[in-house]
């Protein structure tokens, strides 16, 4: 399981201009690891992934069972992640059906606190570090048990029941995944 020293650093590896910067801070300072587990307390740490293709100006989006609604695809840590970069990765693959993805950043390209709807149970708040990964809109997702739908959707048709705050986040977090992509096919 993720320690609390490396989630600490991959938070802190994002811009300290992020308006939740500071909220992570105090939840680690208040919770400590307990903030890395989901029965750790109402508010905890989740980890998610942006899936776009910079080509057709398209994002993978994913319809969740409980939500009800499209959005990236992420969830709860779990005990074999040694990283917030490793539960991203395994949540976009188990959740997009997809075989690979390429990885554009080896640090988060956003944080998101958000409250949850009671559909959740008990929790109550997600402090979510979101990564970014490229695929191809050739490629063909498959829905997993925890979704409804799995579909790419071009940045001008967005479906109109996404998550309360994306409609206002995604092309922000769009062109951070793109500008991560780019400074990692300089490097």
């Amino acid at each position: 399981m993720i320690d609390l020293d490396t989630a600490r650093s991959e938070v802190d590896a994002v811009s300290a201009d992020n308006v939740f910067a500071g909220d992570f801070a105090r939840l680690f300072d208040e919770a400590g690891a307990a903030a890395l587990r989901r029965e750790g307390g109402e508010s905890h740490v989740t980890a998610s992934c942006l899936v776009f293709d910079s080509e057709s100006e398209s994002v993978l989006l994913n319809h969740h069972g409980k939500a009800k609604l499209w959005g990236q695809f992420g969830g709860h840590l779990e005990p074999e992640d040694d990283s917030l970069e490793s539960a991203a990765v395994r949540e976009a693959l188990e959740e997009s059906g997809l075989g690979s993805l390429q990885w554009v950043s080896p640090t988060p390209v956003d944080l998101h606190v958000h409250d949850l709807s009671a559909a959740f149970g008990r929790c109550q708040r997600h402090y979510d570090v979101v990564y970014a990964a490229r695929a191809r809109i050739t490629d063909s997702p498959v829905v997993s048990d925890e979704s409804i739908d799995v579909r790419w959707f071009p940045l001008s048709e967005l479906p109109v029941d996404l998550l309360p705050d994306l409609p206002a986040r995604l092309p922000d977090l769009y062109r951070a995944a793109v500008r991560a992509e780019s400074l990692s096919s300089r490097g």
